[in-house]
C-alpha cells in the first residue's frame, strides 16, 4: 500500500473506530476496555484494507498492519476522548 493510500485509509478508520467502540459499548462492553477495543477494531480494519487491496499475508506486512492498527487505535481513542470532554 502505497503512503498517500495508507494515510487516506489512517484517516478513515481515525474517524469510524470511535463510532464502532460506542457502539460496542452500548452492546455491553465495558468502558473500561474502549481503549483497547479501539486499538484491536482499527488493527482489525487495518488488515481487512491490506488483504483487500491484495497484500501477500507474511510476517512482515502483519508486523506493519498492527503497527498501524496501534498508532490509529491510539489516534481514535484520544479523539474520542476529546469529544466527549467537551
Amino acid at each position: 500500500m502505497s503512503d498517500s493510500v495508507q494515510l487516506i485509509t489512517g484517516v478513515s478508520i481515525t474517524i469510524v473506530v470511535p463510532a464502532l467502540v460506542e457502539i460496542a459499548k452500548q452492546v455491553g462492553l465495558p468502558v473500561r476496555y474502549a481503549g483497547v477495543a479501539a486499538i484491536f477494531m482499527a488493527i482489525m480494519l487495518v488488515m481487512i484494507g491490506g488483504l483487500a487491496s491484495g497484500n501477500a499475508f507474511d510476517a512482515r506486512k502483519v508486523a506493519t498492519w498492527c503497527l498501524a492498527g496501534i498508532v490509529y487505535g491510539l489516534a481514535a481513542a484520544g479523539l474520542y476522548s476529546q469529544t466527549r470532554s467537551r
